[in-house]
């Protein structure tokens, strides 16, 4: 518990450095677009294509060929259980859809991937990744258009961590060798992921008065919900499954991190694609991030 909390502070450390500067230069929240898409572009594909292509292997997609249906299985449980819950926090129609968003899905990709990897290598994170496929997924159909309004479209399948996983992918199974010089630019590609991207959630979140994000009472209802009623009922659900069959454990491990993590930025990136208020989506971030300091400790403490 005390390595994955220092492992943590350190990732939080940075956050709070971008909340700082965000609040004593105003103007660097603003550049936070910039940030986003490094991220999403270049360092976060980069570090998902260098795990993939590693251990991508035909042993280890025989091994692991049930991990998608478990996942699948997963999403769609959260997907059943946001839907009427997140009436109960609001009657506004896209308050709802925010909650449910946040609900169903999790900061996953910039803190679940970096904390992963860092307590159980590049493996954990394959494992992950894979695990994460139909959360992608249903993050740029259903839950870009829940929030934006937009209608689905298959286009929005067709971006970079999808490219990346596709050719790590096919790097992984046929033993392709990556030039050194292509794995040297990804791999410190590939380190800037964790610090940047909680730089980019600190600067994101500095752009809104902090009285707004402390001042709901809903919001901490809310964190007990995504931080502590989530992870137990599927911790719960695996136990209950594992009495009857067996289940690997990095699909246990995998489906536990998804369901510790806080809520992502996309509820704050996606609504203002469309000029829509996104201070309910900062609100839901900046509280379940500062409560999982505590919580993701403990939870994680136990799974592992």
């Amino acid at each position: 518990m005390l390595e994955v909390f220092k492992q943590l502070l350190v990732l939080y450390v940075f956050l709070f450095i971008g909340w700082v500067f965000g609040k004593k230069k105003k103007a660097l929240s603003s550049h936070s677009e910039l940030i986003s898409f490094l991220l999403v572009n270049l360092f976060l594909p980069a570090k998902v294509f260098l795990s993939f292509s590693k251990n991508f292997t035909v042993s280890y997609f025989t091994e692991r060929a049930t991990t998608v249906i478990f996942s699948l299985s997963m999403l769609l449980m959260l997907v059943a259980v946001a839907i009427p819950i997140s009436k109960l926090f609001s009657k506004d129609r896209h308050d709802q859809n925010v909650y449910r968003y946040s609900m169903t899905l999790s900061n996953y990709a910039y803190l679940g991937y970096v904390l992963i990897e860092d307590v159980f290598g590049t493996s954990g994170l394959t494992n992950l990744i894979l695990f994460c496929i139909p959360f992608a997924i249903y993050t740029y159909s259903f839950g870009y258009s829940m929030l934006t309004g937009k209608e689905k479209s298959l286009k929005k399948l067709l971006n970079p961590m999808m490219i990346a996983i596709a050719l790590g992918m096919v790097v992984g199974l046929s033993g392709i060798k990556t030039p050194a010089v292509a794995t040297k630019v990804l791999d410190i590609s590939s380190s800037c992921v964790g610090p940047l991207s909680m730089i980019l959630t600190g600067l994101t979140i500095s752009s809104f008065p902090l009285k707004e994000l402390v001042n709901d009472k809903k919001t901490y209802v809310f964190a007990a919900v995504r931080l502590i009623l989530i992870p137990l009922a599927v911790f719960g659900a695996f136990a209950l499954l594992e009495r009857f069959i067996t289940v690997d454990p990095s699909i246990r491990i995998s489906a536990l991190f998804v369901a510790c993590m806080p809520c992502g930025l996309n509820p704050i990136v996606f609504p203002k694609l469309t000029g829509q208020d996104c201070t309910l989506g900062a609100r839901l971030a900046f509280i379940t991030h500062l409560f999982s300091a505590i919580t993701l400790p403990i939870w994680l403490s136990i799974f592992i």
